[in-house]
């Protein structure tokens, strides 16, 4: 049993290791500074196609990207892929009719050693266009070695549900440039939490305190409706039972809402005129 526990214990030490320092949560991505960034939401497989008409056939440059863990090496045709232990992975697919050759299968950077760093460290964190540059090598393709640069942006308004994909910048002497903008390379304090500009699924609290607002009134005007609503149904009711009334005779209090628009008319040049007499009546001598 306490075999079996080391073992176990073993093989969790193990898959721990294997995911890159800055994807575990609480990553303190600048030194000096009480920042962390949490990239644990890009533990999985990014792929970027690019598709070229190259007569008779297409070409298909395919990067597979996973920055925080090995990308998984399918089962089926293992040999049209990269090893177990790359991080990014480029192909070179030509296809013609049905039948599709890989002609370049590139390890670009393996799961071991990479460099993290802030490209500005005086710039503010938290905020859009913030940069970090992520080194992975580890990678060999004929003979020689290969690297990829990745450049992760903080992006305030980005999803925190759907994460786009990375940019492929270039691949040029060797090295793969990647730009990649995202709501997750934005760094917060202990206790912050991501701004929530990219999820449209929620509205913005502000909106929320608005419509907490508007309930009050909207219920006062509900109970207006329905108090009216009884009045004159239950009324129009009540005279076709009790007086067999029809038309305008089933309103209740008839006479009270055809002289309603009169009074209200007179209640307003009672108004009108009580003001216009103070009016005369002020700035001038009073007799004595």
């Amino acid at each position: 049993m306490k075999s079996s526990f080391n073992l176990a214990l073993i093989l969790f030490s193990g898959a721990a290791l294997a995911i890159q320092p800055y994807c575990q949560p609480g990553f303190k991505p600048i030194g000096d500074k009480d920042f962390q960034l949490d990239l644990s939401k890009l533990n999985k497989v990014f792929t970027i196609s690019h598709e070229e008409k190259t007569p008779p056939t297409t070409t298909t440059t395919e990067v597979q990207v996973n920055l925080c863990d090995s990308i998984p090496v399918p089962s089926e045709n293992a040999q049209d892929f990269c090893g177990k232990d790359s991080l990014i992975c480029r192909r070179v697919i030509h296809t013609k009719g049905e039948n599709k050759s890989v002609d370049y299968i590139q390890t670009i950077a393996e799961n071991k050693d990479s460099q993290f760093n802030p490209v500005d460290a005086d710039r503010d964190a938290e905020k859009s266009g913030y940069q970090y540059s992520l080194l992975l090598n580890g990678g060999t393709w004929g003979g020689k070695a290969q690297s990829a640069q990745v450049f992760l942006e903080c992006d305030e308004s980005g999803s925190k549900d759907k994460i786009p994909d990375p940019t492929v910048v270039s691949y040029y002497n060797n090295v793969l440039t990647l730009q990649w903008k995202t709501v997750y390379a934005c760094a917060t304090k202990a206790g912050e939490k991501l701004p929530d500009n990219g999820d449209k699924t929620n509205p913005p609290p502000e909106n929320e305190e608005k419509s907490k607002g508007m309930s009050g009134i909207g219920i006062f005007f509900t109970i207006v409706f329905v108090l009216a609503a009884v009045y004159f149904i239950g009324g129009a009711i009540y005279n076709y039972k009790m007086y067999n009334a029809k038309g305008l005779d089933l309103i209740p209090h008839r006479e009270f809402w055809l002289d309603l628009p009169y009074l209200i008319r007179d209640l307003f040049a009672h108004i009108v005129d009580s003001v216009m007499s103070r009016r005369r009546g002020t700035g001038g001598y009073v007799a004595v």
